[in-house]
């Protein structure tokens, strides 16, 4: 196939360095990943302002909160994503064009909120205490099973998450691989596992890519 779906779990500490190792061998011509132009541009202007913010909030919880898996996560949220980064990189070191496949109106809705709301000591110490323990790695592994399982047809994909069958944003990424595609090129699409995976109500991009014959491939498969 000339097109690989690289299913991604949002935040993964080893993502970067999987994903690098993954484009060393396969040497795409193409890469596309699961954000907008608008979200790139907003995370830049405030990341230094998130983070700072971040680090005020954990002044007023306790001491364990710092190390919490769920802080963790918000802490990645709030951080340019690996995806982007390593498209970004490996695209310039080797002369790769990178397209960004997502339309803004997501980001535009809940990027300006997060400095109020997904940041504040009220929400971090709500995550804390009713999120589950373990680290970072361990739920990104996690999630992996699951992506796995969803893969086999084994896991049905929950309605209230990205809903059932197609929405309007995996369509639009659809249609923008499909022209890509056009060109003959090797291409490898970044994006959350979610929506990526052959589900079994037929959502997700491999469906909707199905004349293409994608490959879909789980970026901890790296490490195999």
């Amino acid at each position: 196939t000339n097109l690989i779906l690289l299913a991604t779990v949002h935040g993964d500490p080893a993502g970067y360095a999987r994903a690098w190792r993954f484009f060393e061998y396969w040497r795409p011509q193409v890469i596309t990943v699961e954000i907008s132009p608008f979200s790139v541009r907003y995370r830049r202007r405030e990341e230094g302002n998130w983070r700072r913010r971040l680090q005020k909030t954990l002044q007023a919880l306790p001491p364990e909160a710092a190390t919490h898996v769920a802080v963790a996560r918000v802490a990645a949220q709030a951080s340019l994503p690996f995806e982007y980064r390593v498209a970004r990189d490996w695209g310039r070191a080797h002369q790769v064009p990178v397209k960004l496949l997502d339309a803004g109106g997501v980001a535009r809705r809940h990027l300006p909120r997060f400095k109020e709301e997904l940041l504040t000591p009220e929400n971090l110490g709500y995550l804390c205490e009713v999120g589950t323990s373990g680290t970072l790695e361990e739920f990104v592994a996690q999630e992996f099973h699951r992506a796995r399982r969803a893969r086999e047809g084994k896991l049905r994909r929950l309605p209230g998450l990205n809903g059932v069958g197609h929405g309007k944003r995996e369509r639009l990424w659809a249609s923008r691989l499909g022209r890509l595609a056009a060109t003959n090129q090797k291409i490898v699409h970044l994006g959350g596992w979610e929506h990526l995976v052959p589900w079994p109500d037929g959502g997700g991009l491999f469906h909707l890519l199905a004349d293409l014959q994608p490959s879909v491939m789980l970026l901890e498969e790296v490490d195999l």
